[in-house]
């Protein structure tokens, strides 16, 4: 993949991701206008756990797909691709059934309040809607549908949430908490099934439950479960950062926290995208050892995403104040907040592609334990610096966090694959 085409698909997913990002803003817009920040929180919240507990669901399938189904198909192994599926669909069951009892016991007896007990529902609903999602955007990316595998999601699911919210206000019917959150639900069926057709030849089907190999199925199993923890502390961090949010701020400061980091999300997920688009070209470069087209991949990429958060910073600092005043003064309050979340997502861009590397190379369960230790220094230290910090303590611990989490990361790929990712080591090895 050249330089321009590498630019033009991510011009073209930023383009997506802006249009809805555009759309997730007028609607955060709409609902901060008309309800508390509290109930703001709560919406915000839901989306968190659905997120959440959909990759719970998935498993890390998704994940995985990205670079063993672009194998799969290289080698002309449908058999393979049609057993991949039946893993995923078979563990997905177990999955699913464990989200589903852990989100009722939890909404039966933890002692939280009514408006809590609502999100885990709502949020918990989404999970098997928003599993087929992803894994169909993984199909979409490994067949080099790159637009059509974010644009469902990322487009179409916040217009049709956004469409409700409209017409409800234009019809004057009382937005309700409840009537929101189910209407969040009935947007990632519809994407769902939308997926399913933009994928239609090379969908899931039933079938494929039977054609899962027992052998793969249990090596694919240890390697994804894996990956779903390494994608709670990459693709979906913020959605933790908010999940914890809540369970160590009060409703009104979530909703500013939950702001920012979407705010924030939308610089990470530009670079997360673009690494997606280059994942089937990276992987085969691998497979047939071109290290020097890996190389040249490689750095590119890091040009591409330095380039593009060193813009977002600049833009956040000079005038994420007034952007997030349109919402109301209290979320002004979280320019700063914002500001050093941006900051976290630039260590994680200097950190290169590292994680992927050690994917391809079949290293995903050494670098969960990365993933959780990261995990457990971001909580640890948001809980200390709280009392002196406030609300900020959540962005320095992301930055602690992030830091640490690549600094592991960079001395896996150097150990266990003699190379890495990031910036610096392409640098000094060129």
């Amino acid at each position: 993949m050249t330089f321009g085409k590498m630019l033009r698909l991510m011009i073209g997913s930023m383009g997506l991701r802006l249009v809805g990002a555009g759309l997730g803003f007028l609607t955060q817009f709409v609902l901060a206008r008309s309800f508390l920040p509290a109930d703001v929180g709560m919406i915000f919240l839901t989306m968190s756990i659905a997120a959440v507990t959909s990759m719970v669901a998935a498993v890390g399938y998704p994940q995985l797909a990205l670079t063993q189904l672009p194998r799969f198909y290289s080698l002309g192994l449908p058999r393979l691709v049609s057993a991949f599926h039946g893993a995923f669909l078979r563990d997905l069951v177990v999955a699913c059934a464990l989200v589903y009892g852990v989100g009722l016991l939890t909404a039966q007896f933890a002692p939280i309040d009514s408006a809590s007990r609502l999100a885990i529902a709502f949020g918990t609903l989404s999970a098997i809607p928003s599993a087929f999602v992803r894994y169909n955007s993984a199909i979409a990316n490994s067949l080099r549908f790159y637009q059509l595998s974010f644009l469902p999601d990322f487009v179409v699911r916040p217009a049709l949430f956004l469409g409700y919210v409209l017409i409800a206000l234009g019809l004057g019917v009382g937005l309700s908490l409840p009537w929101v959150l189910a209407a969040y639900v009935g947007s990632n069926v519809v994407v769902t099934v939308l997926m399913g057709a933009i994928v239609w030849t090379k969908r899931l089907r039933l079938s494929d439950w039977v054609a899962a190999q027992p052998a793969l199925s249990a090596a694919l199993r240890k390697r994804s479960i894996a990956l779903a923890i390494v994608s709670a502390v990459t693709v979906m961090f913020a959605d933790i950062v908010t999940m914890i949010g809540g369970l160590l701020l009060p409703h009104d400061a979530l909703a500013v926290l939950g702001l920012c980091v979407r705010l924030a999300g939308i610089a990470g997920f530009v670079i997360q995208s673009t690494q997606q688009f280059i994942l089937p070209d990276l992987t085969e470069a691998v497979i047939k050892r071109e290290d020097h087209l890996a190389s040249r991949l490689l750095m590119r990429l890091n040009l591409l995403s330095l380039l593009t958060l060193a813009a977002g910073l600049v833009f956040v600092i000079a005038l994420g104040g007034p952007l997030l005043g349109l919402f109301g003064e209290t979320y002004r309050n979280g320019h700063l907040l914002l500001v050093l979340l941006l900051i976290g997502q630039s260590i994680r861009a200097l950190s290169g592609m590292n994680q992927s590397l050690l994917s391809i190379g079949g290293k995903q369960v050494r670098t969960a334990g990365a993933c959780i230790v990261g995990l457990v220094i971001f909580v640890a230290s948001w809980m200390v610096l709280a009392p002196a910090l406030g609300l900020l303590a959540a962005g320095v611990a992301v930055i602690i966090a992030e830091f640490c989490w690549a600094l592991m990361l960079a001395a896996q790929a150097q150990s266990l694959l003699g190379r890495r990712g990031d910036l610096l080591w392409l640098l000094t090895r060129r």
